[in-house]
């Protein structure tokens, strides 16, 4: 199979929360193939999360801005995003 990524991912499972509305409301996900650029995500319901919003990964003490590249039932794939400073 052909991998067309820019960059390595890392096979890890972590415990996640998603963050939505300046962290009024927390989703509880599963990190998964997390890379420089961005990682998947799995939720009880992709449906029910924006297209933007904070993921939090407590044990890799990282809190970073992303966007939904990629959606199914109970998967996101997503890019971390870079704001202006």
């Amino acid at each position: 199979m052909l991998n067309n990524r820019r960059e390595n991912r890392n096979a890890c499972y972590l415990r996640a929360s998603i963050l939505i509305k300046q962290g009024d409301q927390r989703i509880d996900a599963e990190a998964f193939d997390i890379s420089k650029n961005g990682m998947r995500l799995v939720v009880p319901n992709a449906r029910q999360v924006p297209d933007y919003f904070m993921v939090s990964i407590p044990r890799r003490h990282m809190m970073e801005h992303v966007r939904v590249v990629r959606r199914g039932d109970s998967e996101l794939g997503v890019v971390i995003r870079e704001l202006p400073r």
